[in-house]
């Protein structure tokens, strides 16, 4: 750490030298540059386009395009600005002639700002890995529900794994892969200069829920999106995971402006599992009866087996249903939105409002948002300023169902459920009532009967807002303050009737029906002061840097309670359920966090970049004892960074390289920090404690007051580069992130009372590339833009307490192990299914069974690979079976343009990355009475059978649905995920300023040969997580249409 800082500060010192040594330049002595200002797209003169050479001189171009202008030198940088066009610099390079080719802001181009923190800088002059867009206001027309769908369009190495289809639940966002093992891996959110908190707070009441709170941007509110991949240390130990920087829309002129969109949409109904049907189902129900231990002649006399009218239930149990289809639905949703415009001299402002509702692809669900933004400018005066940015969005979420497998889940229950009986009763002569069946005699509770009476509720609201000061104390100096509140407010209500599900007999009473409510609020107040430095000495030297304080103050307060067993199924609250068996919990916390950052740009000559950055950051999570720096009583962790870039195309050795626009190549090394360790792992605390009808306090932890920060070191090289006239663009990048002091959970002693304790004990690294490519395919009256982003990494653990874990998660053992890569599938391999009896006994296999008796294996088993060649299967001969990891993803995009027409198309893909489709596990699994997939129809039934299904049997005894390659998949695929076409209408009736109307579909087609129902699917945040398919609602087709006014 000591050796680090010297370095750091011997640079600092550097480059402050550097600046000083100014360069005189003659000003006796006229220069003149003469050229020709084009446009990039149309090659003819831009007239009246405004030229400078900084402060020194400026002119404006004549009517075809020609200019003058005296420089300083002929190293001297002109820029160039018009009306529709990216202003551009152009670097002399000793040339006294050039011809500038402007790029219009409708494209992309380095030559356009990015947001880099605090300040902007040009693409072609940062040292950074960073992508940016202004485009995705665009976007809006696709009708996503939320913003970071369409991240993947712009940067490269940004993995969006969408949770489910069920609308407001979000996506999981990974930034070049994983840097950490137990503490958060999502990046950074900063909404307008202020942390935007996306994390899940405590647990859900409801099984598969989350909130989603970037939902509550809406993408026809924002302006700028950056995503910043190496480095970032000036925000200290939240910025291990990078940084995506928001900016949302503000009013730019003072003349007012009104927009007004509207869109209504169908959403079809999703796909089914190919489930068994009512003639295929009843056989395999016999042969599971028979396994169970039933004779045939009790099998023969069963209800379920009725083959003529005059038997009693015979019109009960001869129906073929498709349940899934009964759940299901097509639906239907619209959005509103209203954004105004204007101001004075004084004043700007930017109002957004908009509603949305969208039905469920379930009956009785829907998912409904209203949002509002304030956004406004103030000019107290000359030199006193106040950006205030305003927005409250409330969310209400009719969930019906998640597809979470679950007794009370309608869609798992759906899948289970016996494709020969019907949801309503039906008397002994045929007659269907209005009244829902109850659960069956097979334990398999009654969609329907669900659906109808329960209540899966989730509701939010989040007002986030921020009040930035600025006064500009000189032209190169600004001081600011922004102050920030953010307040959110989770809901969760639950009620599962009593009718159509069988009660569930515990030693306390019996569970009938089931309510609960759940409450998390989470306030963080900011405060971020700081002094920001921008000048320019001559034409050689620039500098932009910031310096700064920031501090966040964090609250927050979970309560839950559920119950059961009321008396019935209208008394629906935690107050009317049965007392003995209700439970109650919760939890409150506080954090808060200060970081001293500073950060400098430095360039010279416009080729040479550096920049320079340093956080020093402390927190209350943070133990005492921990090893950082000593400040204020309390510790520090210190985060420095050094980046750099060579502009090659501003050396005049490329001057005679007329179709390179631009070749950059950059480094850089640095360290960022992740403080998600829990708000109390390293302090003690004591918690209530009720015994017998005492109430009491104990020790609530096993602290360790040595507990620090995970440090996360980044290394990056890349290169950028553009050619003809920016028609063809791009950028690679290679990266290294080290992890160290990664926090592990290793075992307590068992003398303590606790399970685990906390410590900094592990390492990981991920390394990899990104490619970003751009083309500007068709240039003439027909456009064509096409672009692709490309991610690929590896992560491997380098080391953890006791070099070895498994985890089991679903059914799936999840291995961590020392030179492994992170979260690979540790199982059983197969090779088929005995066909004989003699066969079976060739092989002389036995399974260890749980009670470590063995059983032998017969025909119609699956053949287990005996690793160890010992003679029985059991843990030993596990090894790794599946890497969820994908070899690469990414996203192409379209735009064609043509007269008033504009197409867009959105392609996501994924190649390699192998998936545990643990629903199929469930389905083809064949150990209880619950339906399964048609392909258990070529189940093994009889010797000799040649088939890679094993036979039916109750309870599985012997293990052949244990966790193997049989459930591990190809998770690739390829989905044409939105196409957009537009029409500016040419004519303005009613005054209107513009009318566009367009029309979208989404999730049009998917290229996979994935079984289960969706390849897009995330089952939570952990590392451990990725690659599980726990089979959530799958994303459904949908199709738009809409319309856009301007007034």
């Amino acid at each position: 750490m000591n050796y680090i800082k010297r370095i750091f500060i011997s640079l600092v010192v550097s480059c402050t030298a550097v600046i000083g040594w100014g360069q005189h330049q003659s000003a006796g002595e006229d220069i003149i540059v003469t050229g020709v200002v084009y446009s990039a797209t149309t090659l003819q003169p831009i007239a009246f386009a405004d030229v400078s050479c900084g402060n020194f001189s400026s002119d404006f171009s004549g009517i075809e395009g020609e200019f003058s202008i005296r420089v300083r030198s002929l190293e001297d940088v002109l820029t160039f600005e018009s009306l529709g066009y990216h202003t551009t610099d152009v670097v002399l390079a000793g040339r006294d002639n050039v011809d500038v080719y402007m790029q219009e802001v409708s494209n992309k181009s380095f030559q356009q700002a990015t947001n880099v923190g605090y300040y902007n800088i040009k693409e072609a002059y940062t040292p950074r890995s960073s992508a940016s867009t202004n485009r995705l206001s665009e976007r809006s027309k696709s009708g996503n529900t939320s913003p970071e769908k369409e991240f993947g369009t712009f940067a490269a190495g940004l993995q969006i794994k969408e949770r489910t289809g069920i609308t407001g639940i979000g996506s999981d966002l990974f930034l070049r892969g994983f840097n950490s093992l137990n503490a958060t891996n999502q990046p950074l959110i900063i909404v307008d200069g202020m942390i935007y908190d996306i994390t899940n707070y405590g647990n859900p009441l409801i099984d598969g829920y989350r909130t989603n709170p970037l939902g509550g941007i809406d993408l026809g509110d924002i302006e700028n999106v950056t995503v910043i991949r190496d480095a970032v240390p000036i925000y200290g130990a939240k910025a291990a995971n990078g940084v995506i920087l928001i900016t949302t829309s503000r009013a730019n002129r003072q003349a007012t402006s009104i927009d007004f969109q509207m869109h209504g949409g169908i959403h079809m109904k999703p796909e089914v599992y190919p489930l068994m049907s009512a003639e295929q189902y009843k056989p395999y129900l016999s042969e599971m009866f028979l396994s169970a231990g039933y004779t045939p002649g009790e099998v023969s006399q069963m209800p379920y087996f009725t083959t003529s009218p005059q038997q009693t239930g015979f019109y009960r149990m001869n129906n073929d249903i498709n349940w899934q289809r009964e759940v299901f639905n097509q639906s239907y949703s619209s959005n509103y939105s209203l954004r105004i415009k204007g101001g004075d001299d004084v004043a700007l402002y930017s109002l957004g409002v908009g509603y949305m509702h969208q039905g469920g692809m379930v009956e009785d669900s829907d998912f409904s948002r209203f949002n509002l933004r304030f956004n406004s400018d103030i000019n107290f005066s000359p030199r006193l300023t106040l950006n205030s940015n305003i927005s409250f969005v409330y969310n209400d979420n009719e969930i019906g169902a998640t597809g979470y497998n679950s007794p009370d889940d309608v869609v798992a229950q759906a899948r289970l459920k016996a494709p020969f009986m019907h949801p309503y009763i039906i008397s002994e002569e045929g007659r269907v009532s209005a009244l829902f069946e109850d659960y069956d005699g097979l334990g398999i509770s009654n969609p329907l009967a669900i659906l109808d009476n329960h209540t899966l509720r989730g509701q939010n609201y989040r007002f986030f807002g921020s009040f930035d000061f600025n006064y500009q104390v000189n032209d190169n100096l600004t001081i600011s303050n922004l102050i920030g509140l953010s307040f959110d407010k989770d809901r969760e209500t639950l009620f599962i009737p009593s009718h159509g599900i069988e009660p569930i007999t515990t030693p306390l009473g019996t569970i009938t029906n089931k309510m609960g409510a759940r409450v998390m609020r989470h306030m963080a107040v900011n405060n971020d002061f700081r002094a920001l430095y921008n000048n320019r000495f001559g034409y050689a030297h620039g500098i932009m840097a910031v310096a700064g304080v920031r501090m966040n103050i964090n609250n927050i307060e979970e309560d839950w309670g559920r119950g059961y067993s009321s008396a019935n199924d209208n008394l629906r609250t935690l107050s009317h359920s049965l007392g003995v068996l209700r439970q109650k919990g919760g939890f409150s916390g506080a954090w808060n966090s200060l970081t001293m950052y500073l950060s400098g740009d430095y360039d010279y000559k416009h080729k040479y970049f550096l920049n320079l950055s340093m956080a020093i950051d402390g927190s209350s999570r943070f133990g005492s004892e921990a090893d950082g720096l000593g400040l204020m009583g309390s510790v520090f962790g210190f985060f420095p960074s050094v980046a750099g870039a060579w502009l090659l195309t501003s050396e005049p050795f490329l001057n005679d390289a007329n179709s390179l626009d631009l070749l950059k190549v950059r480094a850089s090394y640095g360290m960022t920090g992740n403080d998600d360790i829990g708000n109390y792992a390293a302090k003690r605390y004591y918690t209530a404690y009720s015994f017998l009808s005492y109430q009491g306090i104990v020790l609530g932890n096993l602290y360790n007051p040595e507990l620090k920060w995970e440090t996360n070191t980044k290394m990056n090289v890349g290169i950028d580069f553009a050619v003809f006239r920016e028609r063809f663009s791009g950028s690679v990048d290679f990266y290294h992130n080290r992890t160290q002091d990664m926090i592990d959970f290793v075992p307590a002693s068992i003398y303590s009372g606790f399970d685990y304790k906390i410590i900094n004990d592990g390492e990981m690294t991920t390394q990899g590339m990104d490619v970003s490519l751009n083309a500007r395919i068709l240039n003439g009256a027909f456009r064509w833009d096409a672009g692709v982003t490309i991610g690929k990494y590896t992560t491997n653990i380098e080391k953890i307490n006791g070099d070895r874990k498994i985890t089991e998660l679903y059914g799936a053992n999840i291995l961590t192990e020392v030179g492994q890569p992170l979260g690979v599938f540790y199982g059983f391999r197969t090779s088929g299914v005995y066909s004989s009896q003699a066969d079976a006994d060739n092989a002389g296999l036995q399974a260890l069974l749980p009670n470590t008796q063995l059983m032998p294996f017969q025909a119609g088993d699956v053949i287990f690979q005996d690793v160890d060649n010992n003679g029985i299967i059991d843990n030993n001969d596990m090894q790794i079976i599946g890497d969820p990891t994908p070899d690469f993803f990414g996203e192409f995009n379209s735009r064609m343009r043509w007269k008033d027409f504009t197409l867009n198309a959105a392609v996501s893909f994924s190649v390699g990355g192998d998936v545990y489709n643990y629903q199929r596990r469930q389905l083809e699994s064949m150990s209880g009475y619950g339906n399964q997939t048609k392909a258990v129809v070529n189940r093994w039934q009889y010797e000799g059978q040649q088939t890679n299904i094993p036979r039916a049997n109750y309870n599985d005894d012997i293990g052949n649905s244990r966790f193997s390659d049989r459930w591990i998949e190809d998770g690739s695929f390829v989905r044409l995920r939105n196409v957009t076409l537009s029409y500016n209408v040419p004519f303005r009736p009613f005054g209107f300023q513009s009318v566009e109307v367009y029309a979208s579909g989404n999730n049009l087609i998917t290229f996979t040969d994935y079984k289960g129902l969706d390849p897009v699917f995330s089952a939570g945040a952990s590392p451990l997580l990725q690659g599980i398919d726990l089979g959530m609602l799958p994303h459904a087709t949908s199709f738009l249409f809409g319309i856009k006014i301007g007034l």
